[in-house]
């Protein structure tokens, strides 16, 4: 009886060598890289660190090719010798490709060790790269097929970058009407002082920023509400203009006049409790009103308000802003005309809420508030307890503009 001797690892390198040839029969044919600037061209380079990895490397490889080209890169195996290092700038000035892909191998006979690296030679970034390690056997080959699936995947999501911007060679300048404002690039604590403005201008410090990539500028100035920006450079040494700073407002008066209200005004004063976020107001409307029947006098009405209001959502220098607020008001009654038996009467309402919407400018504003009233029905009064039901309905709606000062 004649036995069959195991041959070991001597035997493996020729079973790997047939199943790559295998797989290779089996991946679509690559297509010939088209010369330097060509954007799917991609050169996959096999380098064994060993004899032993040869085989590895080789799958790997193999690998990369297929999935490279599934994806859509014109992929071609790298005729020349690239033993002893891979370079991938070499092979990319060799075969005129845009990408190279590196199947890089290490074998001591009982484990095997690989890299798949895939380079953009537009700057040479290192755009993917997958590594791992088994037992150099047959089941590495299956873990081969893995790392090259996901280095071609990363790669195909980079397929559309573009080379970064060259390092400017100038001093960035900008424009602002913020006189001695500080600007500094990046925020917080790790900010660095760029430029103080003068004039309407300055110019900062030099940093080699790359042209195209975004650049943070924080701008800062006492009794101003800070805030930071974002731009990119250009290749150009063009002036950025700055947006003017919003100065921090603690009071404001404002006049307005509301659409049931049309003969009459309304002044309205805000003090700032937080300034541009919390306020106390008061305001104050004097307007004519008629029974509308023949031969009736004219009404003075006078409305006395108090209440607290809020800014919400925006930030504190945003220009448009939200307010937000509710209060209590006494409304007066005078009655024209001698034949009047009672002269005077007095209403107490719940202002529950009323909402302003506004638009900031440095030193002034423009605003719409609309809101709704409760009467409490005094006998002192005109009104009827219940909400409020004017000739245009239930809302009050008062527009204006306030005048702000710190």
């Amino acid at each position: 009886m004649t036995r069959r001797r195991w041959t070991g690892p001597a035997a493996l390198p020729a079973m790997l060598a047939a199943l790559i040839a295998a797989a290779a029969a089996m991946s679509p044919p690559p297509v010939p890289a088209q010369g330097t600037g060509a954007r799917d061209a991609v050169a996959v380079a096999a380098v064994a660190e060993d004899e032993a990895a040869a085989p590895f490397a080789e799958a790997l490889a193999a690998a990369l090719r297929r999935e490279l080209a599934a994806a859509g890169f014109a992929a071609a195996a790298y005729a020349g010798d690239a033993a002893g290092g891979g370079d991938a700038a070499a092979i990319g000035a060799a075969t005129g490709a845009r990408w190279v892909a590196v199947a890089r191998c290490l074998s001591d006979g009982r484990r095997v060790v690989w890299r798949a690296a895939v380079y953009d030679l537009l700057d040479g970034a290192l755009v993917a790269a997958e590594s791992g390690a088994a037992f150099a056997g047959l089941t590495a080959l299956a873990m081969l097929d893995e790392s090259a699936a996901a280095a071609a995947a990363t790669a195909y999501a980079l397929r559309g970058r573009t080379a970064p911007g060259q390092p400017i060679d100038y001093r960035l300048r900008f424009a602002s009407p913020d006189d001695g404002a500080i600007l500094r690039f990046g925020t917080g604590a790790g900010a660095r002082d760029a430029a103080v403005v003068e004039g309407g201008e300055a110019t900062a410090v030099f940093v080699a920023f790359r042209a195209g990539d975004p650049v943070v500028v924080s701008i800062e100035k006492d009794g101003y509400w800070p805030r930071a920006l974002v731009f990119r450079p250009g290749e150009a040494d063009e002036p950025i203009d700055l947006p003017a700073l919003m100065p921090v407002s603690r009071g404001a008066l404002a006049l307005g006049v509301a659409a049931t209200r049309l003969a009459g005004v309304s002044a309205e004063y805000r003090y700032g409790l937080l300034p541009d976020a919390l306020f106390l107001r008061a305001a104050d409307s004097l307007w004519l009103g008629s029974a509308w029947t023949a031969g009736a006098k004219p009404l003075v009405h006078d409305e006395l308000r108090l209440g607290l209001g809020a800014y919400l959502f925006m930030p504190r220098r945003s220009r448009f802003r939200l307010a937000a607020g509710a209060g209590l008001s006494a409304v007066g009654t005078a009655m024209t005309g001698a034949s009047a038996g009672r002269k005077y009467y007095l209403d107490l309402t719940l202002d529950a809420p009323w909402l302003s919407y506004e638009w900031h400018e440095p030193a002034w504003a423009a605003y719409v508030e609309q809101r709704i009233a409760y009467s409490f029905g005094l006998d002192s009064g005109l009104l009827r307890r219940g909400w409020l039901d004017g000739a245009t309905g239930p809302m009050i709606i008062t527009a204006g503009v306030m005048l702000k000062w710190p």
